[in-house]
């Protein structure tokens, strides 16, 4: 994993994590309560459309077993960046991993790594 922390000035949110090589890898983001408030994913170096997949948890998440609290589809060629005020809460800790086929099941690596950033608001 190739990620970042950083405090962001703005009240919206206050904890921006950076991935730079997202993958169906999964990666626990943060270790503690919080609300994603945004996120961005990079797809533009893959022509099919990837998913990127939310937990609860900060280990033991089993790819293509556990539920994901959430996924959402990104097209191929794009980026696309998602802005959400209710939040989605996580009680325990953030993590998450991009597949290139929806639901629990799906594990397949996209065929080039995606660039995610994570707003988060403790």
């Amino acid at each position: 994993m190739s990620s970042t922390q950083k405090t962001l000035p703005v009240p919206f949110a206050t904890i921006q994590i950076t991935d730079t090589a997202a993958t169906a890898s999964v990666q626990y983001a943060y270790a503690a309560q919080a609300k994603l408030v945004g996120w961005f994913v990079d797809n533009k170096d893959n022509s099919a459309k990837s998913y990127i997949k939310f937990w609860d948890a900060t280990s033991g998440i089993t790819l293509g077993s556990d539920d994901p609290e959430a996924i959402f589809m990104v097209p191929g060629s794009t980026s696309r960046m998602f802005s959400m005020p209710e939040a989605i809460t996580f009680s325990t800790g953030v993590a998450y991993a991009v597949v290139t086929t929806g639901g629990t099941t799906g594990t397949g690596a996209p065929s080039s790594n995606l660039t995610v950033r994570l707003l988060l608001q403790p």
